[in-house]
């Protein structure tokens, strides 16, 4: 069993963040580490938002940081992305200088005539369901252990293989040619700025975003995300207050145990399911918060096929390791 090196004060946390445009992810993340109370253990973030872009970015602390690849693989993302049609640069944003125009008879007269409801029909024919993309190269996807961005700013093409991801909702919420703006959303690791050049390619030209703002991942809105000026500041801030539990977050089935299951389950034994009374909340049907005899969560346990419970995580005051 994995050693814990930093110990948190508090349970398993998600702050649902408001990233303001020209802020790295990064900037967040350290601005929290140097501002919250000490004793809030490990912080990382849930999925990188790009600098031009703004919106919800989720931060965990005491444990909650390391299930990443449970947000990434099971809460989908809503983005409003703002394009504009008839040009490209080649980070596919306005933060890259125009490479590309259309100039065509074609863009300025029959595009320009599409209609709002035309073009999200067309859309959703298109997108909706399976989609297949390969990483952006001014991306933080990973090659050779390097993000891909910087590859590209040094002149090395790269390219990777598509990627299988999922459509969920497509709605085109305002036209007024040559902007367009869509709401989209998507499964984790789509690129959305890809997704807007295919969707202008569709339309027949080029297209690339000027505005992005990450409306929304699983239950965590912009409604309710912590502005800049509530962030923590030298050192004062309410992180049980503000701080959502990460069973909230990820709303797996629940079980409290007795103690002695507790105990059993801590050393890593297996539990019966049929056993065990289990709350479920239809989420998914591989995972189970665990709850010792005082309804605290302290684990989490991943279903076998034969019917047995098996220990996958652990918290131990707010930290995490695997069983």
């Amino acid at each position: 069993m994995a050693k814990n090196k930093s110990l948190s004060q508090f349970p398993p946390l998600v702050f649902n963040i408001f990233k303001p445009a020209r802020m790295t992810s990064y900037d967040v993340i350290r601005h929290f580490k140097r501002n919250l109370p000490a004793g809030y253990g490990k912080i990382g973030h849930f999925g990188t938002l790009d600098p031009f872009a703004s919106g919800v970015l989720m931060i965990g602390i005491g444990g909650a940081a390391r299930l990443n690849e449970f947000i990434h693989d099971l809460l989908p993302k809503t983005y409003l992305a703002v394009g504009k049609l008839g040009i490209e640069t080649p980070t596919g944003d306005y933060e890259s200088e125009i490479i590309q125009r259309d100039d065509s008879l074609y863009l300025k007269r029959e595009i320009a005539s599409f209609s709002a409801k035309f073009i999200e029909d067309r859309f959703k024919e298109k997108f909706l369901g399976e989609y297949m993309q390969a990483p952006h190269k001014y991306s933080a996807s990973k090659f050779m252990g390097r993000n891909m961005h910087e590859w590209a700013r040094e002149g090395v093409e790269v390219k990777k293989e598509p990627v299988l991801r999922h459509i969920y909702d497509i709605q085109v919420v305002k036209y007024k040619f040559p902007y367009l703006s869509v709401r989209v959303t998507v499964s984790s690791g789509t690129y959305v700025r890809t997704l807007f050049n295919h969707m202008s390619n569709e339309l027949g030209t080029i297209g690339s975003l000027i505005a992005l703002v990450r409306e929304k991942i699983g239950y965590a809105t912009i409604d309710n995300a912590i502005k800049k000026k509530n962030w923590p500041q030298e050192k004062q801030f309410d992180v049980l207050k503000m701080g959502t539990p990460i069973d909230e977050i990820l709303p797996f089935d629940r079980v409290q145990l007795t103690e002695s299951q507790t105990i059993s389950f801590k050393c890593g034994a297996f539990l019966k399911l049929d056993q065990l009374e289990i709350t479920k909340r239809n989420f998914s049907d591989k995972y189970v918060w665990m709850n010792d005899e005082e309804n605290t969560l302290f684990g989490l346990g991943h279903k076998e096929s034969l019917g047995e419970l098996r220990p996958k995580i652990k918290f131990h005051l707010g930290e995490q390791d695997e069983f």
